[in-house]
């Protein structure tokens, strides 16, 4: 990427704030260079501006609203979310839709990862949407498992939701561990469904999360490098991540190669994606795992190794989820076909 290509725009100075202390870099960094690779790495020539917020709270929000009110960019990708919208206060939950509503007007298209944990009732005890993914004004990216054979070709897609399971090496006996994770979806209880849903078909009753997805599953991830500085020198590293923070930020670039095909913004697109339904591969369950082995440690196999299988379209702690035809409440959708930028980028 050419240091002309990213743009920081961080708060300055130290964070005081008694109540809202300034967020220990350390625990955003994998976010952050995740989230900017993976947009370069779908469109290597975009101009990329990262906005960093000085803690995980409101300012959040606050960051959000710079964007949008200083249109800092047409295409907006986040990896942030909150269970349970119907339990926050509807004085955090308004300002918020406001600026959503502003970028939708100024033609600025907004992209929330939909969530790391299925339908949120292994947490909660009833399923529930993520929010701002549920709000109607943005669009919500689940996530995918995805293999890909020696050709490069799509050999397995399939919904994002994972088991473990302990493996011994010596028997191959693998006894299962619990539901590890999976892609947000499901249907809000806040927000009514939107019209660009009704007029697909879909009667879903609320607003239906997520719309589209791309690639999530940690295990099938992207493989990130960065630059760290420990207390006995600096090296760089390179490891693999994912999540529907992974998810986000690759339909954001997909989208600026829309913005570029068609020479305009596309803004906020749902209404489009939903009267484009063939621009999407439609993602079907496959039932399926992957085996891998992991350094005790963490680092390297001093400590000794530990194998494990993990399940594809597994949602076994999210019993509301289901990868089916069609939309839904895993992959919306579906990901991006082999005529997406035909269809969508005009």
């Amino acid at each position: 990427m050419k240091p002309s290509q990213l743009v920081q725009v961080v708060p300055p100075g130290i964070y005081k704030h008694p109540e809202n202390p300034r967020q220990d870099p350390q625990g955003w960094y994998g976010e952050e260079t995740l989230d900017v690779e993976a947009v370069h790495g779908m469109a290597p020539a975009a101009k990329i501006v990262y906005v960093g917020a000085p803690n995980d709270r409101q300012d959040l929000d606050a960051a959000l609203n710079h964007v949008v009110d200083q249109h800092l960019a047409q295409i907006v990708t986040n990896s942030y979310g909150f269970p349970t919208t119907e339990l926050l206060p509807p004085g955090f939950v308004l300002p918020v839709e406001d600026t959503l509503i502003q970028a939708a007007i100024e033609g600025i298209g907004v992209y929330f990862a939909s969530g790391d944990n299925g339908d949120e009732s292994s947490l909660f005890g009833f399923p529930t949407t993520d929010w701002p993914a549920s709000s109607p004004w943005v669009t919500a990216v689940g996530g995918t498992s995805l293999g890909i054979s020696s050709s490069n070709t799509r050999a397995v897609e399939t919904g994002w939701g994972t088991s473990t399971y302990n493996c011994n090496s010596t028997t191959l006996v693998c006894t299962r561990a619990g539901w590890l994770y999976g892609a947000g979806g499901g249907v809000s209880v806040l927000f009514a469904e939107p019209l660009y849903q009704q007029q697909a078909g879909l009667t879903l009753g609320g607003r239906g999360v997520p719309d589209v997805a791309a690639l999530g599953d940690p295990q099938t991830g992207l493989l990130v490098g960065q630059t760290q500085t420990f207390p006995d020198g600096t090296y760089y590293d390179e490891y693999r991540i994912g999540g529907t923070s992974l998810s986000s930020p690759i339909f954001a670039g997909l989208m600026a190669l829309a913005d570029q095909k068609a020479g305009h913004p596309h803004g906020f697109a749902n209404p489009l994606f939903y009267d484009n339904p063939a621009a999407f591969y439609d993602v079907l369950p496959v039932k399926t795992a992957v085996a891998r082995r992991n350094f005790n440690n963490g680092v390297d196999a001093s400590a000794g190794t530990s194998d494990f299988l993990r399940t594809f379209d597994d949602y076994s702690g999210s019993k509301s989820q289901h990868t089916n035809g069609g939309w839904d409440n895993v992959t919306g959708l579906g990901t991006p076909g082999v005529s997406f930028l035909s269809l969508i980028g005009k």
